[in-house]
């Protein structure tokens, strides 16, 4: 164990910046690529392998844990998923969701090699907006690059809670594009085991499935579940929207591990009021009038 450490210690490492500086973080991942830091990649990831299997081992603590990697949309629910479900008291989550993030972008094997580095029970993805052009010219192509991070995730044990791209506004053009991605994402899950898929659409969408700014939150009422940047309709999410992915995401998890119910109110706790929520500024806050 001793020997362990000090490998670990002997290797540079390059710390993930934190989530609260974005731009920091898309340098971060954009490293990962530079020839000059391959051979650290290499090396780091070597030193990640034994020390998951040491983390696993020694964890022990009953408590379920999740991690969450994907992209700004994910970042923006991120939030919202962790408070469902560390509510329950029964989970503890690791968000690693930043803008930028997609299977197909440079540096994605040494990302998800991290956030594998705990050995964590179950991994949320939520992506796809930054590979769509490719998903769209090469499905194929696509549906096999699903199968390899998909099964490197299940080799370590994890189960994998995929969510499909949420509806996006008219004026972006990409609802085809969209359609072909998330079936992509459900085929996934019909021929991996431990891969489970998650209609995000059925969470965030109106009544007909497609984009909406407003709609009935977990309060009851209508609230703001996407932002609104320059006066136009964005597809980044508020507080609201955040709020009902993390209760689908509980429900999910409650039909497959032992875990309790979320807490009163969770979803009107301090984290609502996240700088995130407020970039662009006054996004989250258009009036339903």
């Amino acid at each position: 164990m001793v020997s362990l450490a000090v490998r670990a210690a002997d290797v540079p490492s390059i710390p993930m910046p934190p989530v609260s500086d974005i731009d920091a973080r898309r340098r971060w991942y954009m490293s990962k690529t530079h020839p000059r830091v391959g051979w650290l990649v290499a090396a780091v990831l070597v030193v990640a392998v034994a020390i998951s299997i040491f983390v696993v081992a020694t964890r022990g603590d009953g408590v379920l844990l999740a991690v969450s990697i994907g992209d700004s949309v994910a970042f923006d629910a991120d939030p919202g998923i962790r408070a469902a479900l560390e509510s329950t008291g029964d989970i503890r989550v690791d968000t690693r969701s930043f803008g930028g993030v997609g299977l197909l972008r440079p540096g994605f094997d040494g990302y998800l090699a991290e956030a594998l580095l705990n050995g964590p029970d179950v991994v949320l993805v939520m992506l796809g907006g930054w590979d769509l052009e490719k998903i769209f010219a090469d499905p194929d192509a696509y549906s096999q690059r699903l199968d390899q991070v998909a099964d490197r995730i299940l080799d370590r044990g994890a189960t994998v809670i995929w969510l499909g791209m949420p509806p996006t506004p008219p004026s972006e053009g990409i609802e085809e594009a969209r359609g072909i991605a998330n079936a992509q994402f459900e085929a996934l899950a019909t021929r991996r085991a431990g891969v489970f898929y998650l209609d995000s659409g059925g969470a965030l969408g109106g009544p007909d499935g497609s984009f909406t700014r407003f709609r009935v939150g977990l309060p009851g009422v209508a609230v703001q579940v996407r932002k609104v940047r320059a006066g136009r309709d964005d597809g980044h999410l508020c507080p609201g929207g955040a709020a009902l992915l993390g209760d689908m995401v509980l429900a999910a998890l409650r039909t497959t591990f032992p875990v309790g119910e979320a807490s009163d109110s969770w979803w009107e706790g301090d984290w609502t009021s996240d700088a995130r929520y407020d970039d662009p500024p006054g996004g989250c806050e258009a009036s339903t009038g």
